[in-house]
């Protein structure tokens, strides 16, 4: 207790620091006047009696640092001195201070951010659920599946894993997808689609319901009146936040359900969904499944218990459960399998541009320790020790960082809600939220910052010698031979990162490029307007109805001036559908039938996607639900089924649910046009059905007009408004715009390309920045402390065009080191992106060319500035002071 007191009371000194002086030299004068007035009687003459007391006293400046000492907290004292000081010495050098505070920033907000959004891909997972790691993902692989889409597990699997795989505190189950008409009285009946979880979910996430309750067993079990419970964004747009909407009844396909609960804001499961409804086991029953692993169980362990448990349960009935039990993270199932692969890659991307920052800072700390040889060796040379000069340099780069740091938290927070915003996916949902783990993580990059920076000129201040400086001859104050060589080596490996950095965004652009670029088979898609036209199922409840609707606004939009055709497809291009078929006369089991895309259009669909029937004829209106069932082809399905034969008049069919149906006439072959084909590297063969004789609710209008895509999309929405009111229309804008890249529309691996091919050119261009500005820094300091040197050149004869020559040489030498490492580093780190490459190699020659010259451009602007202004030194003042 007595040491707690005794640091109490220098804690309570040291704030009363200012006090306690004044009292000392209060005391202290008080004290020698009483001794001079002692000798002074004693028959001494007071000038003399004053001196005397004074000699007796001893120096009043160290006994007040005694004091001090005594009462405070030396060190600490020191501590607030150097950073005064350190604060001071950066506003005397304000270009340097702004220069390493902005390119801080630009580092750490970078890295920072690269850690929240890998974060929140790998590990969080849902949004608001608690410890969303430990949650795991089940699913079963059948042989028929492929390999990015393992397919759903039978009610009875799951309830035997549940209860007999002890690697998991509990394991829940949903279903999606199921179709209703929803009605609640208050507004127009809307057709959406609900989802069914089983009774534990939530409690499983480990959230509740924002209000209401969760569902209970009972609501599950056969019988029980309906439930429900609606997102927050439903609660908030169908019914206004209403505070009474726990128990009001709403209907269901005209069945009564009884909403229980309002979900959390930003809450999902996997995706948005509007309602969800408790799941009811059944027989047959197959859904998606997800568990929560126990604090100490692995993946492996809970895999190899769903493995021992599914094969016992196959050797009792093989043709009940068939497939291999997937354990896979939040990532592997949803995000994609090499997710931890390509976000690592990204990771160690931004950490790249950290190491430039550093390097670069260090090279102009470094470069401003030299120019202070003399302030440092004075202090030395008048009793301040090496490890006060070192705590100088620490103070002043932790300065940096101090001022950086907050700035950069700032800024991560807004562009993590700015990539939030303009990359969320309704199908895919994650926790974007910044966490004191970002806050840790920010700080201790900041902390490394410091120690990076200072390392180089910290050792340079442990070598600096006294006798130099002091001296005439200055010579401390240019870098030596070791120093350039640092300078240099610092240069060539900022430059190395950087051509890693640029190489792979290279290769990352390129592949996006070729998936964007790539040519659809429709012609002029600047000039179609495509937009979705949904029916109300209870006023189109029957196939004729929607039929007799979409020829109506057919004909209403073609009296409209400017627009030249009209039609109506089930997706747009590039999108698609998948369905097993057999062609007559080449028989194929059920289990093995063909997986084609097929798509129902209207009549003139290609005439208004801008091409025209190869050969037979297109689909008229009168190709009805009463006509003969008739299906066209495109170019790539009959050279693949009918190489040498002609495909009109063939017949084909499609199997269902392993049904046959009736066969179908193929009347005539269209043109390639792009369908279930995400990267868009080859024309898959393609079937097309009659929309006539298969009209869904749900339909793509495409509009070739020619006035601009807003014209024609007000033009569209009034003629559908007044034909009328009730359906829904979403989205109209160019067919261009929507074969524009989107995540959801791509597959699982390449889902995210568009985020690496945004993020990636961003840290090659801020690596090639800071690089090259660090080049210049160098070069220009260089050519500052040779003036002299240049000057004699000069005078004896050297050309002004061979002193830049010889600048442009020696700042070029280490960046021709460093792009020679950097390409060997990239044959190795392109590697790592195999994944997201579409029609172009790791090597790319194209790439691999053009990354170098940007470089050696960049690099050889850069040495120009100061090679220009050493072509300037006028040789008379530059010998004057020798």
């Amino acid at each position: 207790m007595s040491a707690i007191r005794r640091v109490w009371a220098r804690l309570l000194s040291h704030c009363r620091s200012d006090d306690l002086d004044r009292e000392f030299d209060d005391e202290a004068q008080s004290h020698l006047a009483l001794a001079a007035d002692d000798y002074v009687r004693h028959g001494m003459p007071l000038d003399e009696a004053q001196r005397l007391a004074r000699r007796k006293f001893g120096l009043a400046g160290a006994a007040k640092d005694a004091h001090r000492n005594s009462r405070g907290f030396a060190w600490l004292d020191g501590f607030v001195l150097d950073l005064r000081l350190a604060f001071r010495a950066l506003g005397r050098d304000r270009m340097f201070s702004v220069t390493a505070v902005t390119t801080l920033v630009i580092a750490i907000t970078l890295n920072a951010t690269v850690f929240t959004v890998r974060d929140a891909m790998l590990f969080r997972g849902l949004p608001l659920a608690t410890r969303s790691d430990r949650l795991v993902y089940l699913a079963m692989r059948k042989p028929s599946d492929l390999p990015c889409c393992p397919g759903p597990a039978a009610h009875r699997l799951v309830e035997a894993w549940r209860a007999e795989a002890d690697a998991f505190e509990g394991i829940a189950m949903w279903r999606s997808g199921e179709a209703i008409t929803f009605r609640d009285g208050d507004g127009r009946p809307l057709d959406m689609t609900v989802s069914r979880w089983s009774v534990n979910t939530l409690s499983l996430i480990g959230v509740q319901p924002f209000i209401g309750r969760d569902f209970v067993p009972s609501d599950a079990a056969s019988g029980a009146p309906q439930v429900a419970l609606v997102s927050h964004s439903f609660w908030e747009r169908r019914f206004g936040k209403r505070p009474d909407i726990v128990g009001m009844t709403v209907h269901m396909n005209d069945a009564p359900a009884t909403i229980v609960g309002v979900l959390p804001e930003r809450f999902a499961l996997l995706y948005e969904q509007d309602v969800w409804m408790p799941l009811a086991p059944t027989a047959v029953l197959e859904g998606n499944v997800f568990g929560r692993l126990r604090d100490r169980a692995t993946i492996g362990e809970a895999q190899v218990q769903l493995d021992t448990i599914t094969r016992r349960l196959q050797a009792a009935d093989p043709e009940a459960i068939r497939g291999l039990a997937l354990v896979r993270t939040y990532s592997q199932a949803h995000v994609a399998a090499d997710a931890p692969t390509i976000y690592g890659s990204l990771w160690i991307g931004a950490w790249f541009v950290f190491l430039i920052a550093c390097t670069n800072l260090t090279n102009l700390t470094l470069v401003r320790t030299t120019g202070r040889w003399r302030e440092w060796s004075t202090r030395m040379a008048l009793g301040a020790g090496q490890v006060r000069m070192v705590r100088q340099m620490l103070l002043e780069c932790a300065a940096l960082a101090a001022v950086a740091a907050p700035l950069a938290w700032w800024l991560t927070k807004w562009i993590v809600q700015i990539w939030e915003d303009t990359t969320r996916s309704r199908y895919l949902a994650l926790d974007y939220s910044i966490t004191a783990g970002t806050l840790a993580y920010l700080l201790a990059v900041s902390l490394l910052a410091v120690l990076v920076i200072a390392l180089a000129p910290v050792v340079r201040v442990l070598q600096l010698g006294v006798s130099g400086p002091l001296k005439g001859d200055a010579r401390g104050a240019t870098q030596g031979r070791r120093g350039k060589r640092l300078s240099a080596a610092l240069v060539g490996a900022q430059m190395a990162l950087a051509i890693v950095l640029l190489l792979g965004a290279g290769v990352l652009v390129r592949s996006f490029t070729n998936i964007v670029s790539a040519d659809t088979g429709v012609r002029d898609p600047e000039r179609i307007t495509a937009g979705l036209v949904a029916m109300p199922s209870d006023k189109y409840p029957t196939a004729a109805a929607r039929a007799e609707f979409a020829e109506r606004l057919a004909a209403r939009l073609r009296s409209v001036a400017g627009i030249q055709d009209v039609s109506f497809a089930s997706t747009i291009p590039t999108r698609g559908r998948s369905r097993h078929m057999e062609v007559d006369g080449k028989p194929t089991a059920v289990e093995d039938a063909q997986l084609e895309q097929v798509v129902t259009i209207g009549p003139n669909y290609f005439r208004t996607l801008g091409r025209s029937m190869l050969s037979g004829r297109d689909f008229n209106t009168a190709d009805d639900s009463r006509a003969p069932l008739v299906v066209l082809v495109n170019e790539s399905f009959a050279a693949t089924l009918w190489p040498s034969e002609q495909p009109v008049g063939k017949r084909l069919r499609f199997i269902d649910g392993n049904q046959p149906g009736p066969w179908r006439t193929v009347v005539g072959v269209a043109p390639n046009i792009m369908q279930g084909e995400p990267t868009r590297q080859r024309f898959r063969p393609v079937i097309y059905l009659p929309f006539e004789q298969q009209p869904s609710a749900r339909v793509f209008v495409f509009v070739h007009a020619t006035p601009p895509t807003n014209q024609t999309a007000q033009a569209v929405l009034a003629e559908v408004q007044r034909l009328d009111p009730d359906v829904i229309t979403e989205d109209f804008t160019s067919l261009e715009a929507k074969l524009a890249f989107d995540r959801d529309s791509m597959d699982l691996e390449h889902a995210d390309l568009g985020k690496y091919a945004a993020i990636a050119p961003t840290f090659g261009a801020v690596a090639l920045v800071l690089a090259s500005l660090g080049l210049v820094a160098v070069v220009a300091h260089s050519v500052s402390q040779r003036t002299k040197e240049i000057g004699v050149r000069m005078a004896i004869g050297a050309a002004r065009h061979e002193i830049a020559q010889m600048i442009l040489l020696e700042g070029m030498r280490p960046v021709v080191v460093g792009l020679l490492v950097g390409l060997v580093a990239s044959l190795g780190a392109n590697r790592l992106l195999q994944s997201q490459l579409v029609g172009v190699s790791p090597y790319d020659p194209l790439t691999m060319a053009a990354g170098p010259l940007v470089l050696v451009a960049v690099a050889v602007v850069g040495c120009h500035i100061p090679a220009r202004r050493a072509m300037r030194v006028d040789p008379v003042v530059a010998l004057r002071h020798e």
